[in-house]
């Protein structure tokens, strides 16, 4: 009861307590300055107004003071808003208009009077009495905190998460590259201990040779010297002169030792070593460069590729060829014939003589007849230049990789299992962009040399001679 009271006696318009109540002619009350302030804030004619609730004017001189209003909101604040015994409290005052704050404004989240409120500054805000405000501000307010609370609860447990993926990924990883680096020592230390088991039994069979060399020559030695023995024992001269001949054939001074030459074989063990190591080492080494070739069914019209389909370059002369499904008609770009649907896959593109390009890869489906644009969720995976500054697939600024970077050669791996598509420096393998997602189809090579800015430069796949 007391709260409908309170309501019927609150000014429509400030939503407090009646001051100075007035009438108009239609029966509606409101405060003097009230009613005053909100006829010029309209622009109401200087002499009448219309009344707020129900539009009726009434002349400004016809307004009258509604006592009877007044001396019953003065009972029953006294009735239901005493003030404390011997408290000596003394109401909250506005520090711009030295009135009581009355009202709270929800949209400036303040307490302000009368005159606050029909300013300028508030005049269009959502304002009400302290008493109701007070309930509704404090339900919102902890229901935002909740919302919020909970928000950043979600957010902490969903960061944990986060921080235990990323240290299983790198726990995963480093795993990997133990792995993989574990191979390529295996295949080092058994080239290793093949070549030094080659080496001794060269070495070996060397020695053996010259043990039976030395054998020989210390035979010949014991003829010569019993035939020596026997020259300076014989002193009689025609017996010595007759067995001279027998003494000397018997030493075969006419003949050498049969003796063998080994060789160690210098080249096989001193030569480039480590370089003849590194091309056997090729065979293990996973994904090594892919020796592509391009697809001329799926070139643009505006391209032309060389006879063994590892350079394109841009069409001086439109030709007229027949029409295919599977060529480009709105990009001119071509694709490789080979693709991917299992497996890490390397390769490494020659773009040293060209300004502009796009590299990567795209899924089979791709719309080779349409306009699009070149991102991930269009299925290309995909490096750009573009005035000299190296993009990801979003060719925003926040996805620059370098800026002014002159490469000579581009790397580009498919990790279909970990749906990964990554981006190299392949004259010194600097990782430049990663981007990653699920490969559900067929991944092919995709590029795109800008023929309208190529002149004299072509797009040439890198074969890895050995």
């Amino acid at each position: 009861m007391a709260d409908n009271l309170n309501a019927d006696l609150s000014c429509p318009i400030c939503i407090d307590f009646f001051t100075e109540p007035v009438s108009l002619e239609c029966g509606h009350s409101f405060c003097r300055d009230c009613i005053l302030n909100a006829s010029r804030a309209q622009g109401e004619p200087t002499g009448s107004i219309a009344c707020p609730q129900c539009r009726q004017n009434t002349a400004r001189l016809a307004i009258r003071s509604n006592r009877l209003l007044a001396n019953i909101v003065e009972g029953f604040q006294r009735l239901w808003q005493p003030q404390p015994a011997g408290s000596g409290a003394t109401p909250a005052q506005c520090q711009l208009h030295q009135q009581e704050l009355r009202l709270f404004c929800s949209e400036d989240l303040q307490l302000i009077c009368r005159l606050c409120w029909s300013s300028d500054a508030h005049s269009q805000h959502s304002c009400t009495a302290i008493k109701s405000a007070y309930t509704a501000c404090k339900a919102n307010s902890i229901q935002l905190l909740q919302k919020k609370l909970n928000e950043y609860r979600d957010t902490h447990t969903a960061t944990g998460l986060k921080i235990s993926e990323t240290l299983e990924h790198t726990n995963r990883l480093q795993e990997q590259m133990a792995a993989e680096f574990a191979e390529l020592q295996h295949f080092l230390q058994q080239r290793e201990r093949a070549l030094v088991q080659r080496l001794r039994a060269v070495a070996e069979s060397a020695v053996n040779q010259l043990v039976e060399n030395m054998a020989l020559i210390s035979e010949r030695c014991v003829l010569i010297e019993q035939a020596l023995e026997e020259i300076q024992s014989t002193q009689e001269q025609t017996q010595f002169l007759r067995e001279i001949k027998g003494i000397l054939q018997r030493c075969d001074l006419q003949t050498k030792p049969a003796l063998k030459t080994p060789e160690l074989h210098l080249g096989e063990f001193n030569g480039p070593l480590q370089y003849t190591v590194w091309k056997q080492m090729l065979n293990i080494i996973s994904p090594a460069p892919v020796p592509l070739t391009l697809d001329s069914e799926s070139a643009s019209l505006d391209l032309v590729l060389s006879k063994d389909q590892t350079m394109v370059k841009g069409r001086s002369k439109l030709k007229e060829f027949s029409h295919h499904a599977k060529r480009f008609s709105n990009y001119g770009c071509v694709l490789a014939r080979e693709g991917f649907t299992t497996g890490k896959h390397y390769w490494e593109v020659n773009v040293e003589s060209i300004d502009e390009w796009i590299i990567g890869a795209v899924k089979e489906s791709i719309d080779r007849h349409s306009a699009f644009a070149l991102t991930p969720s269009n299925g290309l995976w995909t490096l750009r230049k573009w005035n000299g500054n190296i993009y990801g697939p979003h060719h925003a600024t926040e996805s620059e990789c370098c800026q002014n970077m002159n490469l000579q050669k581009v790397g580009v791996c498919v990790d279909y299992e970990g749906g990964q598509v990554s981006f190299y420096n392949a004259d010194d393998m600097t990782h430049l962009y990663t981007s990653t997602d699920r490969f559900t189809e067929k991944i092919y090579p995709f590029f795109l040399p800008f023929p309208e800015t190529m002149t004299k430069g072509v797009l040439k796949l890198f074969h890895l001679q050995l």
